[in-house]
């Protein structure tokens, strides 16, 4: 069943017009633009915000209490 539909799409994709092929080209190259742009710069990673290992872990670990308890806090 799923290689009927993996078949499907490609053999779609292989009779598109050559400007069909190149729009899909311009609109996967855009988005991996888009999302490289966006976790380098609204997305930090947790080495680049806090340095110590200890620090790491507590600020884990409040970030996930917090979540659970603002859960929980709606569901009451």
């Amino acid at each position: 069943m799923i290689n009927k539909i993996v078949l499907f799409y490609v053999d779609g994709f292989k009779n598109l017009s050559s400007l069909g092929k190149k729009l899909w080209l311009i609109i996967i190259i855009k988005l991996v633009v888009i999302f490289a742009v966006l976790k380098v710069f609204f997305f930090p990673t947790l080495d680049t915000v806090v340095k110590d290992k200890k620090a790491q872990q507590e600020l884990y670990i409040n970030q996930l209490t917090k979540i659970t308890t603002k859960n929980r806090e709606k569901e009451k």
